[in-house]
C-alpha cells in the first residue's frame, strides 16, 4: 500500500511543519504517511511547490497553516482548493493573532488577509483555531485515510 501524502501548506519562518512531522513520526518511520514540505528547497519554495511530482494535486491530505507571519494567504487558498477538488482530506488551522502585532501598519495587514479565510473555510473539511488541535484533527484523518485506503485495496 503506498503512504497516504500529506502537504504542507503556509508559513515557512516558525517551523510548525517540524512539530507536525514529529507529531506523527512513528507513522513516518512504518511508511504509513509521507509528508510533502516546500521548506526542503529554500531556494525557490514557490517553484518547488509546483513544479514537484508530490505536490497538493497529488495528496490526500492537505494540512494548511495560517500563522502571522505568512506573508500572504492566497498560496494557501490555491493548495486547499486544489488539494479539495483532487479530492484530498482538507484541514485548516486558523492561528492568526493580529492582536500580538508590534506595528499598526502590520495589524492593518492581518486584517486585510482575513478576506482569505472564509474562502479557505469553504474547501476545507475540518477546521482547527490552533496547531496542536490541528495536529490531532490530522491523526484522525491520516487513521480514516488508512482505513479508506485498506477497504479499497
Amino acid at each position: 500500500m503506498k503512504p497516504i501524502l500529506v502537504y504542507l501548506a503556509g508559513g515557512m519562518k516558525s517551523g510548525w511543519q517540524d512539530k507536525v512531522i514529529e507529531s506523527c513520526y512513528d507513522l513516518v518511520i512504518g511508511g504509513i504517511v509521507e509528508f510533502f514540505d516546500p521548506r526542503k528547497n529554500p531556494k525557490d519554495p514557490e517553484k518547488y511547490r509546483a513544479n514537484d511530482k508530490k505536490n497538493w494535486e497529488k495528496a490526500d491530505i492537505v494540512f494548511g497553516y495560517a500563522e502571522s507571519s505568512n506573508p500572504a494567504l492566497f498560496a494557501m487558498c490555491i493548495e486547499l482548493t486544489g488539494g479539495f477538488y483532487n479530492n484530498a482530506w482538507t484541514i485548516f488551522v486558523d492561528d492568526l493573532q493580529p492582536e500580538k502585532m508590534e506595528t499598526p501598519e502590520k495589524t492593518e495587514e492581518e486584517k486585510k488577509r482575513k478576506r482569505y479565510l472564509s474562502f479557505i473555510e469553504t474547501v476545507s473539511h475540518k477546521k482547527a483555531s490552533g496547531l496542536s488541535e490541528g495536529i490531532s484533527i490530522l491523526k484522525d484523518a491520516i487513521n480514516e485515510r488508512i482505513i479508506y485506503n485498506y477497504r479499497k485495496s
